[in-house]
Formats: structure tokens, sequence, C-alpha cells
């Protein structure tokens, strides 16, 4: 990749903090004055709890951006097709059978898919034993699948924290509403109540909403990575037989 993923991961986080920040100012004002709804007798519309959900919805739809971007980034890169190239074992078994080991490195030199990694770790060892072979290239593929792995992993750890913002989202609506009771006008208690009521279960449905997405998508792309390491590895154990065969 010519960019790394912690570079974007990184410039990810500079354009979330700059969303978040451009949404806090109007924010503030919001929050004091969604003490008690505007109007008297207006119905509270999703759109309005939307608007007045509070600090913690906003973090859960920076979250959810993040969590797109991530997605299609990872549904385009995180592929079979692209870290097992379908020709490049055959170009470097054709190499290695002619005896053209430095043809066959050089093949799988400068690229940055998996397999070709694993090749690329094995032909270095050429003319050594089975063993050392062997264990060179399946140290490169740990570490490749470790890194596949590290990438997704950012989708389950979205998904396993924006439920819990949703339920602090919850406890904080709760912690309003029953912080009303002390209210003396009865018809404003209810108001208020009403509005921390509806507050708390929104961030709830948004929190679990983007948890389940993202768990959605991180499942279907450990499915992706199960099926990647699996033909590597595959591909590997012909490729150390051959080294094997063409060095004896």
């Amino acid at each position: 990749m010519p960019v790394s993923l912690l570079v974007r991961l990184a410039a990810l986080i500079v354009v979330l903090g700059g969303i978040f920040a451009i949404w806090m100012g109007p924010l503030a004002s919001a929050q004091d004055e969604a003490v008690v709804p505007a109007v008297e007798g207006e119905q509270m519309t999703l759109g309005t709890m939307i608007e007045n959900g509070g600090v913690i919805l906003w973090v859960i739809f920076a979250l959810s951006i993040g969590a797109g971007v991530m997605a299609v980034y990872f549904f385009m890169t995180i592929t079979p097709a692209r870290e097992v190239p379908g020709t490049l074992y055959e170009e470097a078994e054709k190499h290695v059978r002619r005896g053209n080991i430095e043809r066959a490195y050089e093949s799988c030199e400068g690229r940055d898919e998996l397999l070709a990694c694993v090749l690329r770790a094995g032909l270095r060892m050429a003319g050594h034993e089975r063993y050392i072979i062997q264990e060179a290239m399946e140290s490169e593929g740990e570490r490749g699948a470790t890194a596949l792995w590290q990438k997704i992993s950012y989708l389950n750890n979205i998904g396993v924290i924006a439920p819990l913002l949703g339920l602090l989202g919850t406890v904080w609506g709760m912690m309003q509403a029953f912080g009303a009771i002390i209210l003396d006008d009865t018809q404003v208690r209810g108001l208020t109540m009403a509005y921390s009521v509806a507050q708390a279960m929104t961030t709830t449905a948004a929190g679990l909403i983007l948890a389940i997405a993202a768990m959605t998508v991180y499942f279907y792309l450990k499915g992706r990575v199960v099926k990647i390491v699996s033909s590597v590895e595959a591909q590997a154990a012909e490729f150390v037989d051959l080294l094997t065969q063409e060095s004896g």
C-alpha cells in the first residue's frame, strides 16, 4: 500500500475531531435550552430527539463515520484476489523449476501482498535445510496474518464500545429524568422527564445500531481473512516442497 494504515487512521482521527469540534458549538447552546422542550404541547419527533441527543449521541455518530470509512477501505483492500494473486505463485514456481531463484525472488520483490511476502521469505533461504525455509515462511506468514487481524479489529472495537456509549447515554438521560422530580412545577417536570427518557432511549438505539452494523462487517471480513490465510498456508506448503526438491 502506498500509504500505511496507521497514517490513514491518523488522518481519519483528525477529520473526526474537526467534525466533532464543529458540532460542539451549537451543541453547547442546545444543551442549555434543551432542559424543557421549546414549545409546550409540541410532539417530540425522531429529528428532535437526534438534535437534542446530547454529546454522547454525537460521539456515536462520529464513530459511525469512522466505522463506515474503515469498512469501505477494508472491503477494497482485504480481498483474496489482492492478498493471494493467482498469477504470482505460478510465475514464482516457473522460475524455481527452471533453477532461476533470482528471477523468482524478483517476481515477488517490491510487492506487499501476503503471498508475495511469504514466498519472498522462503526464496531468501533457498539452498538451506527444509526446516529453515519452512520456519522463515511461517514466521512471515504469521506476521502478515497478524497485520490483517489487527486491521479488522478496529471494527470489532467499535462494535464493543458503541453499546457501552449507548448505555452511558441511557444512564445520563435517566439521571436527568430523576433529577426533574425536584422541580416544583408539575407540567415542567413531566416535560423534562419525557425529554430525558427520550434522550436516553435515542442514545441506546444509536449505540446498538452502530454495534450491530460494525460487528456484521467485522465477521464478514473475518471470513475473508480466514480464507486468505488458509490459501497462503496451502500454497506456502507446496512452495517449501518445491524449494527443497530444487535445492536437493
